[in-house]
């Protein structure tokens, strides 16, 4: 099985901290998107015409803001990609919505329309942390559409939080997770600030309009979220990602277990298995840019900005590097039945790791230690 995922590029406002792609656009061109998107499916089904026989069993509408689009889009869109691809009756379908952007009766025409989960951008309870973020939401729009969602029957419903914000201290932390619990989310994001170059919120730490905690107290905060999820009985399944039992996103087990997913919209990513030509996968990525996805589409064309087919080495990295976050951690002997056997260099890297200690082996898996968790990255780019 396989994932599908729909880049949708529109935003109320863009936050300030956000470096994904997103533009404001208007109605007319939130009228033309689901068309658009069925031309991609086309012209993708044109070039390799097996991907109608890849079965789905999860689609989800990220972005951007997928609800600014409106649910009879939203659902539209859903039936053009069921008409064409195989996706399971059971399958997870997810969007994402930011509170102030939906309404009550969006979400019951979204889950009439299938979609089944819905992952909400709270990312803070405080009106101050939201503010220094650019959020557009109150509080109190927090707790309209948990509310609705519910009320609308998704069979998952799970809240987005960002910790190390600007000015934020971890007694403020601890608050916005404590009364996170109370909302009995189904599933927990929880991410680290990271400021990239190119966004408002980069350039104001730059110029010291805002300061950033230090990395001692933002580590405290990760502990606090692991501590605090785990002790209301949230599965800490992935380093920043936690569920109730059952619940984790099916979705993104694809991207850590490198199966196969296919990528619509502008700046979307996908990883194909079309067989002989890319026998360890071919990984597409779609230009970031609106006018750049319009003008490939405009001529029939492919929209990949680039392509890369992966080779076996490719393979033993990506798995490694993607399975290892996840709490259940890899299997090589899994990797090596779907790959073959692993490149010397990468055999190299994975037994002087565990020889220092930085990875476990534990039975016929490997697992990154816990209290390597926050500095994952430290570690695992020693296999890149």
């Amino acid at each position: 099985m396989r994932g599908i995922y729909v880049h949708v590029p529109f935003c109320v406002r863009k936050c300030g901290y956000c470096d994904f792609y997103s533009v404001a656009g208007g109605e007319e061109e939130r009228d033309a998107f689901p068309a658009l998107v069925e031309r991609e499916m086309d012209i993708i089904l044109r070039a390799y015409p097996g991907e109608a026989e890849v079965p789905a069993d999860s689609v989800y509408f990220g972005g951007g803001t997928p609800t600014v689009l409106g649910p009879d889009r939203l659902n539209g869109l859903l039936a053009a990609i069921r008409s064409r691809f195989p996706v399971a009756e059971n399958a997870e379908i997810t969007t994402e919505a930011n509170p102030g952007t939906v309404t009550g009766a969006d979400f019951v025409r979204l889950r009439e329309g299938g979609f089944t989960r819905v992952s909400l951008g709270v990312q803070s309870f405080r009106p101050e942390t939201l503010t220094a973020l650019g959020r557009i939401h109150s509080v109190e729009d927090v707790r309209a559409a948990y509310r609705d969602a519910r009320r609308a029957g998704f069979s998952s419903v799970g809240i987005d939080l960002i910790f190390g914000n600007p000015g934020q201290d971890e007694s403020e932390w601890q608050e916005d997770l404590d009364l996170a619990v109370t909302f009995l989310p189904d599933h927990v994001s929880a991410y680290a600030l990271t400021p990239e170059p190119g966004t408002p919120i980069h350039a104001a730490i730059d110029g010291g309009r805002l300061a950033l905690p230090d990395d001692d107290a933002v580590a405290r905060m990760y502990a606090a979220a692991r501590e605090t999820l785990r002790s209301a009985g949230y599965r800490h399944y992935e380093i920043s990602n936690f569920s109730r039992p059952g619940k984790e996103c099916l979705h993104n087990l694809k991207y850590w277990r490198r199966d196969g997913y296919l990528g619509l919209g502008p700046s979307a990513h996908g990883l194909l298995f079309p067989g002989d030509s890319a026998p360890f996968g071919l990984r597409t990525a779609n230009p970031p840019s609106l006018p750049a996805w319009l003008g490939a589409l405009g001529d029939r064309r492919l929209p990949w900005g680039s392509t890369r087919a992966c080779d076996r080495e490719d393979a033993w990295k990506e798995s490694l590097l993607f399975g290892l976050r996840m709490e259940e951690g890899v299997s090589p002997l899994s990797i090596e039945e779907r790959n073959g056997p692993p490149p010397e260099p990468v055999r190299g890297a994975v037994e002087k790791l565990v020889g220092s200690g930085l990875l476990l082996r534990e039975g016929d898996r490997l697992r990154l230690p816990e209290r390597h968790w926050f500095v994952s990255n430290e570690v695992l780019q020693r296999l890149a």
